[in-house]
C-alpha cells in the first residue's frame, strides 16, 4: 500500500496548476490528510468498504473542500471527473477490494476474485476524461510488475502479473501527451505526467524515513568531526540513547560526520536518513512531509543557512509530536574567535551566542532568543555551551580546535516537540 505522502503534492499542484484531486480507496485517510495540508481546493475520495467510509465521514466532517463517496470506484470516478474542466491529479489505489490493509480481514481471507481488482476498470473509466495537463499516480505497481521494489515483492495471492499487457495497453492511450514512469519506491508507483514535466519528476518526490535503509553512510577519515567527538559525552548521558535518538531519525547536514556510522552507540535508532545538499535545501526541507520523523539531529549545519528562524520552523515541522530535536551550532567566541567573515569556513553565513546581549559579529543570533520564539511548540530540555575538551589556554594561538581529536566548541539545544495533549 503506497501513500500520497511519497509525493510533494504542493509542488505538483503549483507546477501543473492543479485544483482537483481525486483518489480511489480512502482507506485510513492518510493520503487524504496529506492532500489537505498541501492546499488542494477540491478533493474527492471514493471508498467501497462501508466501515472505512463511515470512519472517514466522521474524521473529515469539518472539511468543506472534501467530498467522500461510497460505492464502486470506476463508476463514481467517471462521474466525478467528467464534469471538471481544469487540470486534475488522479490517485488510484491498485489494491484489491477487501480492507486487509486496515485490519478488517486478514490477507489470507481477503477477496481475490478478478472483480476485486478495480484498477483496469478505473483506467477505462478515465479514457475520455483525462486531459493533457492531468497527472495520474497509481500505487502498488508491484502487483502488475515483477521484482525490484523497495519494500519487496508482491505477495503471491495478490499478483496480477499476467495482466501487465492489459495495463500497458490502457496507459498507451495517453502516450501522445504523457510520459509513463515506474518508480521503485515503496511498493512501486506508475506515474503519468505531461511530457513537459518529465525532467522534474524526481524533484516531486518526498523523502520518507525508510529511505535511509538505502543509504551508504560516509565516514570521516583523519580527524573526527564534531558528531564523532561528541559520542564520548553523549554515551554518558543515557537520555541520548534511550529517549532522544529513538525511532526514525533525520540527520540534517551530516555529510561525512553523521550519526549513521555511530548507530551502534544508539541502538534504539530504527532508521536514519542523512539529508545533505544533494537532497535539497536544508533550510526548507521541502521534500519532507510534515511529522515524518521521530527525531531530528543536526550538527554544525544551521550556520550555513540563510535564516535560522525559517530553518528551525521547518525542522520542527517534520518531527512528530512528542519527538526531539538535537541541534548543535558553533559558539561564535570559541569557534570564530572574534573574526568575521569566518577564517575557518568561508561558507558560514551566521554566528551564534548564548550568554551575550551584544555581539562583535554582524550576523549573530542568540540561541536563547531563538528557543524563546519556539516555546509555544517545544519544551526546551537543555540549552548549553558545549566546551568539552576545549583548551581556553590556547586561544591566543588562534586555530580551529574542533579540528583536533577532542574539542567541542559549540552550543547544543535539545527540544521536545509538544503533543496535542501536552
Amino acid at each position: 500500500m503506497g501513500s500520497l505522502r511519497r509525493f510533494n503534492l504542493r509542488a505538483i499542484r503549483e507546477l501543473a496548476n492543479i485544483d482537483l484531486l481525486v483518489e480511489t480507496g480512502t482507506g485510513a485517510g492518510i493520503s487524504l490528510s496529506w492532500a489537505l495540508k498541501c492546499g488542494f481546493s477540491e478533493i474527492h475520495s471514493i471508498e467501497i468498504e462501508e466501515k472505512l467510509y463511515r470512519h472517514n465521514l466522521t474524521q473529515f466532517a469539518n472539511n468543506t473542500n472534501v467530498t467522500l463517496h461510497f460505492g464502486e470506484s470506476a463508476t463514481l470516478l467517471k462521474s466525478v471527473v467528467s464534469g471538471f474542466q481544469g487540470n486534475k491529479l488522479v490517485y488510484l489505489d491498485a489494491h484489491f477490494v477487501g480492507g486487509a490493509d486496515f485490519g478488517m480481514t486478514s490477507y489470507g481471507q481477503a477477496t481475490v476474485a478478478p472483480e476485486s481488482f478495480p484498477l483496469l476498470d478505473e483506467l477505462a473509466a478515465l479514457q475520455d476524461h483525462f486531459g493533457d495537463g492531468d497527472i495520474l499516480i497509481v500505487d502498488d505497481a508491484r502487483m502488475y510488475l515483477e521484482g525490484g521494489f523497495q519494500l519487496g515483492e508482491c505477495p503471491e495471492f495478490a499478483r496480477q502479473w499476467d495482466r501487465q499487457a492489459e495495463l500497458e495497453a490502457l496507459f498507451e492511450r495517453w502516450a501522445g501527451s504523457h510520459v509513463q514512469v515506474v518508480l521503485e519506491s515503496d511498493q512501486g508507483y506508475f506515474i503519468l505526467v505531461p511530457k513537459e514535466f518529465e525532467e522534474t519528476i524526481s524533484a516531486l518526490l518526498n523523502i520518507l524515513p525508510h529511505d535511509g535503509e538505502q543509504q551508504r553512510f560516509m565516514v570521516q577519515e583523519g580527524v573526527a568531526g564534531v558528531t564523532s567527538i561528541s559520542v564520548l559525552r553523549r554515551v554518558h548521558d543515557a537520555r541520548f540513547a534511550t529517549r532522544y535518538f529513538v525511532g526514525a531519525g533525520l540527520d540534517v547536514g551530516g555529510g561525512r560526520d553523521s550519526l549513521g556510522p555511530l548507530r551502534e552507540f544508539f541502538p534504539l535508532i530504527g532508521s536514519l536518513f542523512v539529508y545533505d545538499a544533494c537532497h535539497g535545501d536544508a533550510q526548507e526541507l521541502a521534500n519532507l512531509p510534515d511529522e515524518s520523523f521521530d527525531f531530528l539531529y543536526s550538527s554544525h549545519c544551521l550556520e550555513h543557512l540563510r535564516d535560522p528562524r525559517i530553518a528551525l520552523r521547518n525542522w520542527l515541522r517534520v518531527v512528530k509530536p512528542g519527538g526531539y530535536l538535537v541541534i548543535q551550532v558553533p559558539d561564535e567566541d570559541l569557534y570564530e574567535q572574534g573574526n568575521w567573515p569566518s577564517r575557518f569556513n568561508s561558507d558560514h553565513k551566521l554566528t551564534f551566542t548564548m550568554g551575550k546581549t551584544n555581539s562583535w559579529s554582524p550576523v549573530s543570533f542568540n540561541v536563547l532568543d531563538l528557543v524563546r520564539e519556539m516555546v509555544a511548540d517545544v519544551k526546551p530540555i537543555s540549552v548549553a555551551l558545549v566546551d568539552h575538551g576545549y583548551r581556553y589556554g590556547l586561544q591566543d594561538r588562534y586555530f580551529d580546535q574542533t579540528r583536533t581529536p577532542m574539542a567541542e566548541g559549540g552550543i547544543e539545544m535539545v527540544l521536545a516537540k509538544y503533543k496535542p495533549d501536552d
